[in-house]
């Protein structure tokens, strides 16, 4: 949906929607089930799309290299939030004090604006300097090698494809990896071969 929404905001629907098909592929093997926080895809891609059309870039080459580096962002997504569930525990605690005790009737709507506030503004400082980062080391590295990623022959559907690996990872299948893994070794294999 954000690929989808920032193809209307931006009209680059194609460059969108495959960035965002790249990251829902990859990230399909992580399930957000019982206590495990999933990365945090929205922040990734949003990033990639925001700096890909910052750079008004369409070469899926030179937008690989924005994809790969707008990954961790998920993961620091994922730590931020576990940072601030530790810090709701004070609010937990205030909260059951409160419900054995109920002095004042705003109490649950002050811990829900505390919540939203400190959740607000944790994860857009923590996205913003993130961008901001990840944009000056664009502007050296396409500035001083403008060249790199575009000598690379990469297309959406390599792209796709390592991404589809998400989805074998996620069948939790002994034999589905030995596939996969015997797949990528003859590939590999017939791609020298004729080298030799």
């Amino acid at each position: 949906m954000v690929g989808f929404f920032w193809g209307i905001f931006t009209g680059e629907y194609s460059t969108s929607l495959s960035i965002a098909i790249f990251f829902e592929l990859f990230w399909l093997d992580m399930i957000p089930a019982g206590t495990f926080i999933p990365p945090q895809l929205t922040a990734a891609t949003f990033a990639a799309l925001s700096l890909t059309t910052f750079f008004g870039l369409e070469n899926p080459a030179k937008i690989m290299g924005i994809v790969f580096a707008s990954m961790p962002l998920a993961w620091l997504g994922t730590k931020l939030e576990g940072w601030l569930r530790d810090r709701e525990r004070a609010g937990y605690n205030t909260l059951l004090n409160w419900a054995r005790n109920p002095e004042s009737s705003h109490v649950p709507s002050r811990l829900i604006l505390q919540s939203l506030g400190r959740t607000l503004i944790m994860g857009w400082v923590t996205f913003f300097i993130s961008i901001l980062l990840l944009k000056q080391f664009f502007q050296f590295i396409f500035s001083m090698y403008p060249e790199l990623f575009t000598s690379i022959n990469v297309t959406w559907v390599h792209l796709w494809m390592a991404a589809t690996l998400g989805g074998v990872m996620a069948l939790r299948l002994k034999r589905a990896y030995v596939i996969l893994a015997t797949g990528i070794s003859l590939f590999i294999l017939f791609a020298i071969w004729p080298r030799f």
